[in-house]
This record gives structure tokens, C-alpha cells and sequence, in this order.
């Protein structure tokens, strides 16, 4: 993201319950086909992410990725374009019966722009206030890491992850020919090891 996209974060993360923030979040899924796990601690501005079995420590109020491993090294964020589309997307309840995914049952709601329909999701809304941060992550590892990159679909541009979240955290998203993303595990109480999100 670049600093005016993150503008918003910091008022996000002051407004985080102070229990969510000490308990941390733990999310692991698929994203377009690449196993990925967040995990955030006492400190929400720091994530630590595994895609596929490279590990990263992202760094939201410094705009740093730290990919770890020997040696370490850190990939300043404003020197990388954000590939995604920046149309203004409306996610809406459609309804329906509520699904359940990874144990956490889920609204249905489609992704529109403008008049155009552009994918669905399957969404925890109960997770809003608190995924500030994780969202923030995968904007980040979209703009990181090649295999991550947002698709683009006809008439829709390029739809970034943060489309499908607007609402809550997307237990599942995509469209009929395309799974985007989908959730293995979604914890709001886990209780990581500190040690984990030490910078190097």
C-alpha cells in the first residue's frame, strides 16, 4: 500500500478492542492456490506471514517486509506498485442461508462495480472491527510476492483481497470459475509466541 492508502490503518488499529489485540489473530487459508498463514500478536502492526513455506515478518507502521532466513532482508513497501485496481468495489448482503467454514458461519454477499457483478464471498461480518490488520498483510504480500498478485477479471479490473473483506473476513471468495481465497482456520483468541514477531 502506498502511505495515503494507509492512511486509515493507524484509526483501524486504535479502534481494535484492547482484549482482541492481546489475545492476537491466527488465519490460515489459500490464497489464489498458495497456502498462506497470518499471525498477529500484542502488536497489531506486526504480521507474521508463511507463504507457501517462505516466511515474512511484515512490518504495517514502518511499511517494511522482512523476509526471513539467512540471510534476513527487508523489502522497502514504497518502492513497490500496487498492481490492484483501485475502482471503488460495493460489497452487499444477498442473504440466504448462513454457510459454515473453518467452524465460523458466514453471510452470503456479492462484489459489485458499478452495475457489473464481479465475484461473491462468504463472510464472518462478526470479524470486522478486528481484521484491520490481516487485511492489511495481504495487501501487502499482494504487492510482494509475484505469485499473490490480485487477478483481474473482464469489465472488473484488477481485484485486490480488501474487496472481499470490506465486510468481514472472507471465509470464502472468488466466482464460480475462480476460487480466490478460502479458509482453513480463523482464531480471534490465539495466544502466539512473542518471540515470533521479533524484527531482525
Amino acid at each position: 500500500m502506498r502511505p495515503a492508502q494507509l492512511a486509515w490503518l493507524p484509526i483501524l488499529l486504535a479502534l481494535l478492542p484492547a482484549g482482541a489485540a492481546r489475545a492476537g489473530m491466527l488465519v490460515e487459508g489459500r490464497l489464489l492456490d498458495v497456502p498462506i498463514r497470518l499471525e498477529v500478536g500484542r502488536d497489531p502492526n506486526l504480521v507474521r506471514a508463511t507463504v507457501a513455506s517462505s516466511e515474512r515478518l511484515i512490518d504495517l507502521k514502518a511499511e517494511r517486509v522482512f523476509q526471513l532466513g539467512k540471510p534476513a532482508r527487508a523489502i522497502d513497501l514504497g518502492n513497490l506498485p500496487d498492481p490492484a485496481s483501485t475502482s471503488r468495489y460495493d460489497l452487499t448482503y444477498w442473504g440466504g442461508k448462513r454457510l459454515t467454514v473453518a467452524g465460523q458461519k458466514g453471510g452470503y454477499y456479492v462484489l459489485t462495480l458499478q452495475d457489473t457483478t464481479c465475484g461473491e464471498a462468504l463472510v464472518a461480518a462478526w470479524t470486522r472491527p478486528l481484521i484491520a490488520p490481516l487485511v492489511a498483510a495481504v495487501d501487502i504480500l499482494q504487492r510482494s510476492e509475484p505469485k499473490l498478485l490480485p487477478l483481474a477479471r473482464r469489465h472488473c479490473g484488477t481485484i485486490p483481497f480488501r474487496a472481499y473483506a470490506m465486510q468481514g473476513w472472507p471465509l470464502l471468495a472468488g466466482w464460480i470459475d475462480t476460487r480466490v481465497f478460502e479458509t482453513s482456520r480463523l482464531d480471534m483468541n490465539h495466544q502466539p509466541d512473542e518471540d515470533r514477531f521479533l524484527r531482525p
